[in-house]
């Protein structure tokens, strides 16, 4: 009988560990997904203001991004093209402080440029270790990297 309870303790402490290493995989895995599926999102933004030859705007909060299409310089509200929800949180990077979004807007001309030149972080502080965790967003590209100290270092 004592045998049988010290089989099982092991087997407890075994599934225990599992599940903590299991908990830390998913979140790394999860965190790059958002960042490789933002990088998608606002390429194909660029790409839809590049074949349109209209302005795009994407509007970014700490839980979701807005993307809305202006039929020219005198439309003010623009038209949804659609709405994302975020599962891990987003904030802004800029040498080594992390702030907040509400409501900032990067707006895209139909070329395809932008001047909100920045750095997203997903997922700062949840750990999990991800190979990337943040998009660097120039006037004509959007970029992959991970944030070491003070910068984000492209991948």
């Amino acid at each position: 009988m004592l045998e049988l309870l010290v089989v099982i303790a092991i087997i407890g402490m075994l599934v225990t560990a599992a599940t903590i290493a299991f908990s830390s995989w998913q979140r790394k895995y999860g965190i790059e997904a958002q960042v490789k599926e933002m990088l998608v999102d606002l390429t194909d933004v660029r790409m839809m203001a590049i074949h349109t030859k209209r302005a795009h705007r994407v509007t970014l909060n700490p839980s979701s991004m807005v993307f809305r299409r202006f039929s020219s310089e005198a439309d003010v509200a623009g038209t949804e093209v659609f709405n994302k929800t975020l599962k891990y949180p987003i904030q802004q990077f800029s040498s080594g402080t992390l702030t907040a979004f509400a409501n900032t807007s990067i707006a895209i001309d139909e070329r395809g440029y932008t001047s909100n030149l920045m750095s997203i972080v997903v997922g700062s502080g949840l750990g999990g270790d991800p190979a990337y965790n943040c998009l660097v967003i120039h006037w004509a590209r959007v970029n992959t990297g991970r944030i070491n100290g003070n910068d984000c270092v492209l991948q």
